[in-house]
């Protein structure tokens, strides 16, 4: 009887030992997950800190604004000829009158031809602002405030999809800026915030000019459980690119990387409003790890969308199949007019079975650059 009692309790101390064991692995785990989990010492892009932020409102679509007008002092002080002096008085016979054309006064520069000149100045003037403001000559006249690049913007989305079962999560797209450098981040996180499955980070740096945002560098970083990618990395030279292989080759105007899109078309349609008409096709030259690759979006159309804020009008952007290779999927993108353009549902879908529906969960944040407007 007493050796029976004696192996219960050593059976029992076991178990004991058995369950503070996989306690402490599983402890060391969900430690390591949330070490991986915070900003890479061994990224290459320093992160830019965003400021303080406020809800932003639903207001009319942003327009660019109007291009500053030069001084026209020059039609007063060449506009006319000096008077010819009196003719010699003489016997010859006098010289015929000059032609009419040469007797007439140098005609007036057109209103047109002026806005002309102005039109063809406004990216040099746009990019010697302290504060980017975007100036077109064929902007809508609609009541729309002008823009100008904010310090700071972040659309919080909350995400559902399937991939071998429901998948819950969340993710953002951030915008900062300082001066005329920028940096976007898409974070996406899935499973629960305090202990996440995995994530899916990208980040791209650069700078702003006219045409729109111009990236230096791009990195993706994948995280699964414990295990962490190693950065995958795009540089962009003024002449070429290279890719994560190391592979160079030639940039073309206006490429973007995975993030820097979203942004970029956001900036296409509040500089041209018209490029979002249903059947119309817009291309993006992509810079990706592993491949370049031109993306063409075509405009389904416009679309309702009950969002946190409310209904609102949105237009469907979707692109045409596209490689799978190198981790980049797809992305159906719905962009809200009345919220700056911005992408207020991010559907990536991989196949019919595979896909994440990223919807905006609340209203967005901004900081916008007050000085500047």
């Amino acid at each position: 009887m007493l050796q029976a009692g004696s192996r219960r309790w050593w059976l029992l101390f076991l178990i004991i030992l058995g369950v503070m064991g996989l306690h402490a692995w599983l402890t060391w785990s969900m430690a390591a997950l949330l070490n991986d989990m915070q900003p890479s010492n061994t990224s290459a892009i320093k992160r830019m800190e965003a400021t303080t932020m406020s809800e932003l409102k639903l207001s009319d679509p942003p327009v660019a604004a109007p291009s500053p007008t030069k001084p026209r002092t020059s039609r007063k002080t060449t506009s006319k000829r000096p008077p010819k002096p009196p003719a010699p008085t003489t016997s010859a016979p006098e010289p015929a009158p000059p032609p009419p054309q040469e007797s007439a006064s140098a005609p007036e520069p057109s209103e047109s031809a002026v806005t002309v000149a102005e039109a063809s100045s406004a990216p040099e003037l746009a990019a010697s602002e302290p504060a980017p403001v975007v100036n077109s000559a064929s902007a809508p006249s609609t009541s729309g405030p002008p823009f100008v690049w904010p310090l700071a913007t972040r659309v919080s989305y909350q995400v559902r999809g399937y991939f071998r079962g429901d998948v819950h999560g969340n993710a953002r797209v951030e915008w900062v800026r300082q001066g005329t450098d920028y940096q976007v981040r898409v974070d996406t996180t899935i499973g629960p915030s305090f202990a996440p499955i995995g994530s899916w980070n990208l980040i791209s740096a650069g700078a702003i000019t006219p045409e729109g945002l111009s990236p230096k560098r791009f990195e993706q970083v994948n995280r699964l459980l414990i295990k962490t990618s190693p950065p995958r990395t795009v540089v962009f030279n003024d002449e070429d690119v290279v890719l994560d292989s190391g592979e160079k080759l030639q940039r073309t105007p206006g490429m973007q990387d995975a993030a820097s899109q979203f942004i970029q078309l956001s900036y296409q349609f509040i500089m041209q409003p018209d490029l979002l008409r249903p059947g119309n096709t817009i291309y993006i030259p992509l810079a990706l790890p592993k491949r370049l690759e031109t993306i063409a979006y075509d405009v389904i159309g416009e679309q309702m969308l009950d969002t946190p804020v409310g209904k609102i009008p949105t237009f469907h952007v979707k692109p045409r199949k596209m490689s799978t290779e190198g981790g980049v999927l797809p992305v159906e993108i719905w962009f809200a007019p009345g919220l700056q353009y911005l992408p207020v549902r991010i559907l990536v879908r991989a196949n019919d079975k595979t896909y994440m529906d990223l919807q905006m969960e609340r209203a967005p944040e901004q900081a916008p650059d007050l000085l500047s407007q």
